[in-house]
């Protein structure tokens, strides 16, 4: 067994004069003045359990308002509880528990709405659906589209668009003389054209269009959000400009650049002061790229690496190509070096020579005045040629650098002859062997001069490397 609603109500509805007023609540006296009316719809029932139990002292109940009266969805809803009388009679405020009461735009359309309630029991089904009426407020409704009684069209300003005098609204069948000669007035305009006053009182076309969205100024279609187009035959005139009038010596001219979340993510700017100027992405993980066409022709990339011809430099300065130098190369370091396979790996300072095993190789040196001398493994040279690889090491044949040297074959004297020593990798004192009634060291096993002293040990000392 279905429960039961009865089908008599009052409702209503206050819309601001767009549609029926709400019913005010009987209790109130006739004789109070109304000074606002509830947005309440006042509604009457009876429930009947449709499992055949009594109806408790309070239920709780949906109330749903819907377009249709069957069918659909709910276009407004709320839950009450409510109180049911012996005979199972009800009465309920709709809106009541929803904040300032019913929607206005439930109304505001002027087509039927239908009422649904449904109590919240296992078994209980909506019953049938109720269509809301108007009541006595909504013939005040009636005079909304009017004012005192008149049209709209029975009112004007005095003075339109409002030309240096108060606008008066009086009624009549027109606009009423102000005591004052309105100056002649034009509108001549052109669509999508920016007006501007072409004077103090007339409006007309300025450089400025709006096309799609779009904004341009001396450019009738705009090929981007502003687009500026000017001819110049001089070229002193370059489209955009940009003056910061402050004479602060951190005060720069310059536009910003947000990403799509809305961070500052660039800045260029040129300072007042010095003259500078700034090109500055703050953005994080950000780069600078200059690309001619499509091709990057200078990069910084994010940790402050540049790279000329390449976006991922992997030092201070890489250059992918040729480079030509009109003046000086200044390093801190002092030899030169270039890449060199070696035999194994080799620390810096090791005194190496060429491996006779295989071709364009170097080893550790082992042998005392060894001929096929080839350098020393540099630490930081301060010129690098050839190419880096995970097999190859850094051999420098010029310059100074810091090598090892082992003293027990004698102590070493700052420019001294340094050679190769039976100890792996280290270099010695030269001792000069004696032809006829001179002496001299053997030509093609030297390394270079001592510039610093060992007197006994082993240890690096920095050495000015001249092979001989």
């Amino acid at each position: 067994m279905r429960s039961t609603v009865a089908t008599s109500f009052a409702a209503g509805l206050i819309c601001l004069g767009l549609a029926p007023a709400l019913f005010a609540q009987s209790a109130q006296s006739s004789g109070t003045a109304v000074t606002a009316v509830p947005r309440l719809v006042w509604f009457s029932g009876a429930f009947s359990p449709a499992d055949g139990s009594p109806a408790a002292p309070v239920e709780s109940v949906t109330l749903s308002v819907y377009h249709d009266e069957t069918g659909g969805e709910a276009i407004w809803q709320e839950t009450q509880n409510i109180t049911i009388g012996s005979s199972g009679r009800f009465n309920v405020l709709v809106g009541s528990v929803t904040p300032d009461g019913l929607p206005v735009g439930l109304f505001t359309s002027g087509q039927p709405r239908w009422l649904g309630v449904r109590f919240a029991r296992p078994g209980e089904h909506e019953q049938p659906r109720v269509q809301l009426a108007s009541v006595p407020y909504a013939l005040k409704a009636l005079d909304a589209d009017t004012l005192g009684g008149r049209p709209a069209s029975a009112y004007a300003l005095a003075d339109h668009l409002g030309r240096g005098r108060t606008p008066v609204i009086v009624a009549g069948a027109g606009p009423p003389s102000t005591g004052a000669t309105d100056p002649p007035f034009t509108t001549n305009g052109t669509a999508n054209r920016i007006p501007v006053f072409v004077d103090s009182v007339n409006i007309g076309d300025s450089a400025m269009l709006q096309n799609s969205g779009r904004i341009g100024l001396g450019a009738t279609s705009p090929v981007d959000y502003f687009h500026v187009a000017f001819t110049d035959a001089f070229g002193v005139v370059t489209g955009y400009a940009v003056q910061n009038l402050s004479g602060s010596p951190t005060a720069y001219s310059g536009m910003l650049f947000y990403d799509q979340n809305g961070a500052l993510g660039q800045f260029q700017g040129f300072n007042n002061l010095t003259h500078e100027y700034r090109i500055n992405n703050i953005a994080a993980g950000g780069s600078i790229n200059f690309m001619l066409g499509s091709v990057s022709r200078f990069a910084v990339a994010p940790n402050g690496n540049i790279g000329i011809g390449t976006v991922a430099p992997a030092t201070k300065l890489q250059v992918a190509g040729d480079v030509t130098v009109d003046g000086n190369i200044g390093a801190k370091y002092q030899d030169v070096a270039e890449w060199v396979e070696a035999a194994s790996p080799l620390e810096p300072g090791t005194v190496v020579i060429v491996d006779p095993t295989e071709p364009n190789r170097v080893q550790a040196a082992a042998k005392a005045y060894d001929t096929r001398v080839a350098g020393a493994v540099s630490r930081q040279p301060g010129l690098v040629l050839g190419e880096r690889s995970d097999s190859r090491v850094m051999v420098a044949q010029s310059g100074r650098v810091r090598i090892k040297a082992d003293a027990s074959y004698g102590p070493i004297r700052i420019g001294d002859l340094l050679v190769t020593s039976p100890t792996e990798g280290y270099a010695m004192r030269s001792r000069p062997a004696r032809v006829g009634a001179g002496a001299m060291h053997r030509p093609g096993t030297l390394l270079g001069k001592a510039l610093e002293a060992l007197p006994s040990g082993k240890g690096e000392i920095l050495v000015l490397l001249t092979l001989q």
